[in-house]
């Protein structure tokens, strides 16, 4: 769970917590004072009760003092029940839902309390000083008005309690996004900073000073990135230029060698072989010095408008002086009937090398078995599929093969860099294209190369 989902719970259920508490002590509370009330209401009535009946009182004149005095109960009802003090045996009447310790509570404490069903119960025993029996007085009623009390008490609570939480579960989200918000936008912006973009900085636009401080940190960290990456492509294009020059002097003698041996030489082969091999090093040399440039972009390259298919037969010549075993083939069934469609706006050379690095891909995974290209278009778009045969690509890491540097894990077994399909996506992206991938492994993976037609973009 992230932090700040985290937090959020935490603090929200620490808050019901707590709320709840409250609420649970506010209501024992006053609802217990409401009843202790209710039962002293009762005790009153009960000691007017056995007043009036000590002193032999009228009915007429015990009602009066007690509707003068208290409060009308409801259900109100009073027994009476006489003891003889010289009996051994005590009866206790059965009409009552009381059991024989609440009758003996009220002998021995002279009072008790007892609440039953929605009834409260008090019992009363006074003691007659004229020697004649003793009386307990029980009274019974229900408190109509603490049980509505109640109702509207918890009611109330609970309306509260929800508003409450509501309230602190919304300000809890609130200042949750405005402490994680920046966190969130950080980790997004150093998320998308890759080799291609290593001179992209974090904006500051934070005044929390740990926020601020880690904009600082992150940004120096950016700056040494990009300064020890910056040195070792200044490396790497150093060492490529310096290659270049024998490797063309190579090629070249060999190609001359070559053509002044007779036929059949028993060195034809291994001249032919000096020159496959130094075209391959040469292409893995351009490569490296392509994607050296951190800044591929249109300032300072040459642009033209190309025919697809025509930059293909370079290509095709391109793959064949590196190894004449390379079955190319050319699938020109979509080919459109009208082919101003084919053109698009281009870097010759950079597009060439990115054609060119995804079709070696294909041969290098699949043994040097065939490839097939599929050129189409549909008049907003012109699109080339490379199909292979190979090992094709597991599904949990097609997204990471554009990756600078990143293998696939069945790939162990044959030689290579990945950096070329990270070099062709760039290209292709700054010709406003991109790569599209399907794959299944052991069965092989088709990419397709997709650019905006250049009659399509002139138009717009």
């Amino acid at each position: 769970m992230r932090l700040q989902y985290w937090l959020i719970v935490l603090f929200t259920g620490l808050m019901v917590l707590i709320l709840l508490s409250i609420n649970l002590v506010m209501y024992s509370m006053s609802s217990g004072y409401r009843q202790h009330n209710f039962f002293l209401s009762l005790e009153n009535s009960s000691t007017i009760v056995a007043s009036a009946v000590l002193k032999q009182e009228k009915a007429e004149d015990y009602y009066a003092v007690k509707n003068s005095i208290l409060q009308h109960l409801a259900d109100e009802e009073e027994y009476i029940l006489r003891f003889d003090r010289e009996s051994d045996q005590i009866k206790f009447p059965e009409v009552l839902p009381l059991d024989e310790d609440f009758y003996w509570e009220a002998i021995r404490n002279g009072r008790a309390r007892h609440y039953q069903d929605g009834v409260h119960y008090v019992g009363l025993f006074k003691e007659n000083a004229d020697g004649n029996d003793d009386i307990l007085v029980v009274s019974s009623a229900r408190d109509v008005e603490g049980d509505a009390y109640r109702k509207r008490l918890k009611t109330t609570l609970t309306i509260a309690f929800l508003a409450a939480v509501f309230v602190m579960t919304l300000t809890t989200v609130f200042f949750s996004k405005r402490l994680f918000g920046p966190m969130v936008k950080i980790i997004k912006k150093v998320n998308s900073i890759n080799a291609f973009n290593l001179n992209d900085r974090l904006e500051k636009e934070h005044s929390l000073d740990e926020i601020s401080e880690l904009e600082d940190t992150l940004n120096g960290l950016l700056q040494r990135i990009e300064v020890a990456f910056k040195s070792q492509q200044a490396y790497v294009s150093n060492i490529s230029h310096s290659l270049r020059t024998p490797l063309t002097v190579i090629a070249g003698e060999a190609e001359i060698a070559l053509s002044q041996l007779e036929q059949n030489h028993r060195a034809t082969y291994s001249l032919q072989m000096i020159m496959q091999e130094t075209e391959k090093l040469k292409h893995i040399i351009n490569t490296l010095l392509e994607l050296a440039k951190t800044e591929n972009n249109r300032e300072g390259q040459p642009w033209s408008v190309r025919r697809l298919d025509e930059i293909l037969e370079n290509v095709q010549e391109t793959i064949s002086k590196m190894d004449t075993s390379f079955k190319l083939r050319v699938d020109y069934s979509g080919f459109p009937e009208n082919e101003a469609m084919l053109y698009v706006n281009c870097n010759e050379q950079l597009l060439t090398l990115a054609i060119c690095n995804i079709i070696l891909n294909g041969f290098k995974y699949s043994d040097n078995q065939h490839v097939m290209l599929k050129l189409a278009a549909d008049g907003t778009e012109v699109k080339l599929q490379v199909i292979d045969s190979g090992i094709g690509i597991p599904s949990s890491e097609i997204d990471k093969i554009f990756d600078p540097y990143f293998r696939a894990s069945n790939t162990a077994d044959y030689e290579g860099f990945g950096i070329g399909l990270p070099l062709a996506l760039k290209i292709l992206e700054t010709h406003k294209g991109t790569i599209r991938v399907s794959s299944n492994v052991g069965e092989g993976t088709t990419m397709e190369v997709v650019l905006p037609a250049a009659y399509a973009a002139q138009s717009a």
